[in-house]
C-alpha cells in the first residue's frame, strides 16, 4: 500500500515519523524533500531538520514512488507603470524657451509653520506619487505634540519627511543638485526632463515675493527657516540671458507666482528633484538606513529588521549599530 515501504519479505514499513502517513509520492533534492499525500496535499522538509530514520525512510519510499519534477512553469506578467506626462508646455519661439510642468493634483494649503512638508507632497504629486492617506496629519501632530510653532523643535520631523519622499518615491528617482552646474542651468535642465524641482527661499523670503502681496495680504520677516516652494517651470532667453520659475507655493492666498531671475539671484536652496513615475530615466540608488527596531533576541545574538530607502530587511546583529552599519558600509 502507499504510504509503507516494502522491505525484504514484502510487507510495508509504516513511516517513523507520522507527519508521512498517507504520503503518496516523494522526491530527494539536494536540500528539501518534497512529499505529496494522498489527498493531493503537498510539503516541503528540510534533510537538515529530518531524522536519520525519517531520511532512510524517505529515500527508500522515494524510489519506490518517485515524483517527478513538472513540466509546467509560472509565468509572472511584469507589472507596466505608465509613464506619469509632466510636461505640459516645452516650446522655443526665437530666443525665448518655455517649459511648463502640471499643477499638482490637489494643491494644498499649510497648516501652520509646515512649509517643507507640504513642498514635498506638491512636488511628489506633481511626479505623479499620491501619498498615502494621514501621512501629512501624522508627521504634523507629532511636531505639534513637541511644539506648535516650530516643527523643526521635533527631532524626528526632518528624518519624518525624508522618509515619506525616500518610501514613496521610486528608487533612484530622486536627484541631487550638481553643483558643477550653475544653480539656474540645472534647474532649467531637469524641467526639460519634465521632472519638479523641490527648492526653498531663506530668511531673505520677502525678496522672492510679488511686491503687491507682501504690501497688500501679508508682512514677512523671513522667520528662522525661509520657506519651501516647488518650481514647475520657466521661461528663458537665451539672448539676455533672463527669464523667470513658475512657482507652486503652499500658502492660500498665494497659491503659485512667476519669480524673476534676477530676484532668484543667490536666493534659492535646491532640495532636489524628482522624475516623473513610471520614468526609466533613474539614477543607481544609494541604500541607506530609514529605521532599525529590534524584533527579538536569543543570546548574544539580536534579530533587527532594517528598514531602507530600498526595501526591509531582516538581519542578526549582536547591536543596533552593528545591524546599521551593514547597509551604511555598503
Amino acid at each position: 500500500m502507499l504510504g509503507g515501504v516494502k522491505i525484504a519479505n514484502g510487507e510495508d514499513t509504516p513511516p517513523p515519523d507520522p507527519r508521512f502517513v498517507g504520503a503518496a509520492q516523494a522526491r530527494i533534492d539536494a536540500s528539501y524533500a518534497v512529499v505529496l499525500f494522498e489527498n493531493g496535499t503537498r510539503s516541503m522538509y528540510p534533510l537538515s531538520e529530518l531524522t536519520g530514520p525519517d531520511r532512510t525512510w524517505l529515500q527508500a519510499f522515494a524510489e519506490e514512488h518517485p515524483l517527478h519534477h513538472g513540466n509546467s512553469k509560472v509565468q509572472i506578467a511584469a507589472t507596466v507603470v505608465p509613464v506619469k506626462q509632466t510636461i505640459e508646455v516645452s516650446k522655443t519661439d526665437g530666443a525665448i524657451e518655455k517649459v511648463q510642468l502640471c499643477q499638482p493634483g490637489v494643491i494644498r494649503t499649510q497648516d501652520g509653520p509646515f512649509c517643507a512638508l507640504f513642498a514635498m507632497v506638491h512636488c511628489l504629486d506633481i511626479a505623479g506619487y499620491i501619498i498615502k492617506p494621514g501621512s501629512i496629519e501624522e508627521i504634523q501632530n507629532h511636531a505639534n505634540a513637541i511644539n506648535r510653532d516650530d516643527p523643526w523643535a521635533d527631532p524626528t520631523y526632518s528624518r519624518s519627511i525624508d522618509h515619506l519622499v525616500q518610501t514613496t518615491a521610486a528608487p533612484g528617482s530622486i536627484h541631487e543638485f550638481n553643483h558643477q552646474l550653475s544653480q539656474f542651468d540645472w534647474i532649467r535642465a531637469e524641467l526639460r526632463k519634465g521632472r519638479p524641482v523641490a527648492a526653498a527661499f531663506p530668511e531673505e523670503i520677502w525678496r522672492a515675493l510679488p511686491p503687491e502681496y507682501i504690501a497688500a495680504i501679508r508682512g514677512w520677516d523671513g522667520g528662522k527657516v525661509g520657506h519651501a516652494i516647488v518650481i514647475n517651470g520657466f521661461t528663458y532667453n537665451s539672448e539676455t540671458n533672463k527669464g523667470s520659475f513658475h512657482i507652486v507655493n503652499s500658502w492660500q492666498e498665494l497659491q503659485q507666482f512667476d519669480l524673476t531671475t534676477d530676484a532668484a539671484k543667490n536666493l534659492l536652496s535646491i532640495y532636489f528633484s524628482i522624475s516623473p513615475k513610471g520614468s526609466k530615466d533613474v539614477d543607481t540608488p544609494t541604500e541607506h538606513v530609514v529605521s532599525v527596531t529590534l524584533v527579538g533576541s536569543s543570546g548574544q545574538t539580536k534579530l533587527y529588521k532594517v528598514e531602507t530607502n530600498l526595501g526591509v530587511h531582516r538581519v542578526a546583529a549582536p547591536s543596533e549599530d552593528e545591524a546599521r552599519a551593514l547597509f551604511e558600509a555598503r
